[in-house]
């Protein structure tokens, strides 16, 4: 999975899907890359089958859930800060998102590891921390990661997914496609070679 959060427009959108990302990511937090409701439901038309469409929320913003997903076409639910996620919400499957501390007990396919400062920070950490359990509990990277460290990330944790908000972005809030290209590129990459190794 290489997924490219706060996405906030469907070119933008479309460059993502085309370079090779597998998910977008929309954000309905409070954040500067927080999307309308019109738009989200624009890229969500708007992008090829295959390509995962992930409402991002805040354990606050979920009241809005019912109200998002009859206006938008999301297929999952990433969440931050609730301690004890629902596999579900609304029938779709949630993704819970943690501050870099693996969590216990949960059974979610996937999960997300952020920074220990927070969703959004763009702060990297220590990815070390999670090396040898990533690929056997679909652990999705996150935080702080950029076009020129995603690959050693991918090599050395060897996750299932990486996300990236900020360090795709030429300023806050806004992405740029060059550097989409790019980390999409170093992770595929990186994804590859780490795969040649287990096949062998």
């Amino acid at each position: 999975m290489i997924k490219i959060c706060g996405i906030t427009d469907v070119s933008t959108a479309l460059a993502a899907a085309e370079a090779g990302a597998t998910a977008i990511g929309l954000v309905f937090a409070e954040s500067p890359r927080r999307v309308r409701t019109v738009a989200a439901a624009a890229i969500a038309d708007a992008l090829p089958a295959g390509i995962e469409r992930v409402g991002v929320f805040r354990a606050g913003d979920l009241k809005r859930l019912p109200a998002i997903l009859a206006a938008v076409r999301l297929d999952v639910i990433q969440v931050h800060g609730l301690e004890q996620p629902p596999l579900t919400l609304d029938g779709l499957p949630v993704i819970p998102a943690f501050r870099a501390s693996f969590p216990v007990g949960l059974r979610h396919a996937r999960l997300l590891l952020d920074s220990p400062a927070g969703e959004g920070s763009g702060e990297a950490w220590d990815f070390k921390q999670v090396k040898g359990i990533a690929m056997r509990r679909g652990l999705i990277l996150a935080g702080g990661l950029t076009p020129r460290n995603v690959g050693e990330a991918i090599e050395v944790v060897k996750p299932y997914g990486v996300d990236v908000s900020s360090g795709v972005e030429s300023r806050r809030g806004r992405k740029d496609i060059t550097l989409i290209r790019k980390f999409v590129a170093a992770a595929l990459a990186a994804f590859a070679h780490v795969g040649s190794e287990v096949q062998a």
